[in-house]
């Protein structure tokens, strides 16, 4: 990669960062969590080993930078396909197609696969507190469908599409596993297109 040049300080060291942070995406997507080293990830951005440092503190910050933007990206585009739908049932039918899409396209192994490795303790509650915030939609909906309980059922609903994730990484049809998750939480919530 050629040296990285900008107009001023700032934007050279944002535009470093931002390549230390697409080598280490790159290189987690083509080779797993594993394969993202402060070397590594300096090589593949065209940058000294200890240029990394004054970037990130380890490699699991830079992965937890990755996992971060993964997520971002997931929330906006649960959000945005959600926004114009005003029932309770197409949102959760959209938000669990959404999600599982998520799955099909394979970005989700690099988060079960970033799972393994020891993110600092105030990273991972950003990414849990990021996770938690994909469900906002969810919830709404549940609530202004009156579920009783709708973070509980939102957390159900999860648990079913972990599940259905689950199956579909063994080699189940994708096609039917979703059309039985949707069909299972919406009879069991009893949702209907109102």
């Amino acid at each position: 990669m050629p040296r990285i040049t900008a107009q001023t300080v700032a934007e050279n060291r944002d535009l470093r960062q931002a390549a230390l942070l697409e080598a280490a995406s790159q290189i987690a997507h083509a080779d797993g969590v594993d394969a993202v080293t402060v070397a590594a990830v300096a090589k593949r951005a065209g940058l000294a080993r200890s240029s990394f440092y004054s970037y990130f503190d380890s490699a699991a910050d830079v992965i937890a930078d990755v996992l971060a933007d993964e997520l971002d990206e997931m929330r906006e585009l649960l959000a945005d396909r959600v926004r114009d739908l005003h029932d309770a049932r197409s949102i959760v039918d959209t938000w669990i197609d959404v999600s599982l899409g998520y799955v099909v396209d394979g970005r989700h192994a690099l988060v079960r696969e970033a799972a393994k490795v020891d993110i600092p303790a105030t990273r991972r509650a950003q990414l849990a507190a990021m996770h938690k915030e994909m469900m906002l939609p969810l919830i709404d909906a549940l609530t202004r469908a009156r579920v009783v309980h709708p973070m509980r059922s939102a957390q159900y609903i999860a648990a079913a599409v972990d599940v259905c994730v689950r199956r579909i990484e063994a080699g189940a049809v994708i096609h039917e596993e979703v059309a039985e998750t949707l069909r299972f939480v919406t009879q069991g919530l009893r949702l209907h297109n109102a």
